[in-house]
């Protein structure tokens, strides 16, 4: 009998070393499929990506104003939130790129106090011989300074004239070590991003770039020239600003999307409003990559300047835009197996109920706005503008897409 019962504690030690063994195994298993996997994405799942498209759309449609980049700066507000996260959860050698000056908006005059011109005769106080390149400069320089981006070194490439006037008031900052360089002529092969992106990455090998495009007007031929810069994996957010005025150009950013997009990133149309104080903060991000694009977004002759952010996949960034600032937010929890697939898919418009859809920011009053604006019986009739359509920029831009290795990531069904 003795034999007996120790027989049996044996077979129940054994169990229950099976038992654990198993349990063990089954985590690991768990945490390594977890870890491999790719991060879910709503944009990619056919079973969200209808309710996504759909929430925003109507967003968009109630609320256009807040996607104007002339109204709250949603561009430097996205690099704001992009460095704040980089130096959470990357620390690191970092650099910011910018190109072009921002468009702000008229009511707007901010930072024009920052501005010196050490050269100038009998003074350092900035010249006011041309008022609208002193708005753009201080828009610039206060929405810089705002979004932290001078803890990183800077590279910024703009107008001529701005190039002494800007180097002077960074150095009264100072910020001695920001470089402010001629910006060169899109339309000529001699100068390219990606040549800008390898000076920097041969000065810092282990540096992660954040590229700001703040002119609204570049040629689409811009990043058919980044493509080693957008290959590389040091991008670690793209921002641009774009504002449509035909149906080329509509297709043309759709184009934009598709090719950034073939690099692993993901693409949102970043939103911004006004607080109480005056103050810029983000609001919903609308995702326009893959199954989510809606042409809605890019509707011509808005007068509206739309902010595209490109973030990698893999990024935390992204991670955040997903969870706090999407209309159908990604929830940690997505990752619990026994989860029903229909909880990926909530859409929570509510979270951002405080920002009330004034008559004034639709979609449909900011085109019978610009309607108003527009000159001539023919312009109105035919929907055209007197800006040329850039032809070459958008012929660079097909070949490129045409070149450029890998497969566009196809919705999940």
């Amino acid at each position: 009998r003795t034999k007996l019962l120790r027989l049996g504690a044996r077979r129940g030690r054994l169990c229950s070393a099976y038992v654990a063994f198993g349990t063990v195994l089954a985590l690991v298993l768990g945490s390594l499929r977890l870890a491999y996997a790719p991060p879910y994405d709503p944009a990619l799942d056919a079973r969200c990506v209808k309710a996504l498209r759909s929430a925003q759309s109507e967003w968009f449609e109630t609320r256009a104003c807040a996607y104007d980049a002339r109204e709250a700066r949603a561009d430097f507000v996205a690099a704001e939130l992009a460095l704040t996260v980089r130096a959470k959860h990357a620390p690191g050698p970092c650099a910011v790129l910018t190109l072009g000056l921002p468009t702000p908006s008229p009511g707007r005059f901010i930072g024009q106090g920052l501005l010196v011109d050490e050269t100038a005769t009998g003074g350092s106080s900035f010249p006011t011989g041309d008022e609208a390149l002193a708005r753009k400069m201080g828009f610039w320089m206060r929405s810089m300074m705002d979004a932290g981006a001078f803890t990183c070194e800077t590279h910024t490439y703009t107008d001529e004239r701005a190039v002494r006037v800007l180097e002077s008031s960074l150095r009264k900052q100072g910020y001695f070590d920001a470089v402010v360089g001629k910006l060169w002529n899109d339309h000529k092969q001699a100068k390219q991003l990606d040549e800008e992106f390898e000076k920097i990455v041969k000065s810092s090998p282990n540096v992660k770039l954040t590229v700001l495009i703040n002119d609204a007007k570049r040629s689409q031929s811009q990043f058919a020239r980044f493509k080693k810069g957008l290959a590389s994996g040091k991008v670690s957010t793209l921002i641009w600003r774009r504002e449509i005025t035909s149906t080329a150009q509509r297709k043309a950013l759709m184009k934009e999307v598709k090719f950034v997009a073939r690099f692993g990133y993901s693409l949102y149309l970043a939103g911004a409003s006004q607080n109480a104080k005056g103050g810029a903060e983000p609001t919903a991000y609308l995702r326009i990559d893959h199954g989510a694009w809606d042409d809605k977004f890019a509707t011509p002759n808005t007068g509206i300047e739309l902010t595209i952010v490109a973030v990698p996949r893999d990024n935390k960034f992204k991670r955040l835009l997903d969870q706090s600032f999407s209309l159908c937010p990604v929830r940690s929890s997505v990752l619990n197996f026994n989860e029903r697939a229909d909880a990926l898919c909530a859409c929570e418009t509510e979270r951002f109920s405080t920002e009330l859809a004034e008559p004034t920011c639709s979609l449909e009053s900011r085109l019978a706005l610009a309607r108003s604006k527009r000159r001539g019986f023919w312009s109105f009739f035919m929907g055209k503008t007197t800006e040329p359509e850039d032809t070459e920029g958008f012929d660079e831009l097909d070949v490129a897409l045409n070149d450029v290795g890998g497969e566009d990531y196809e919705v999940n069904k």
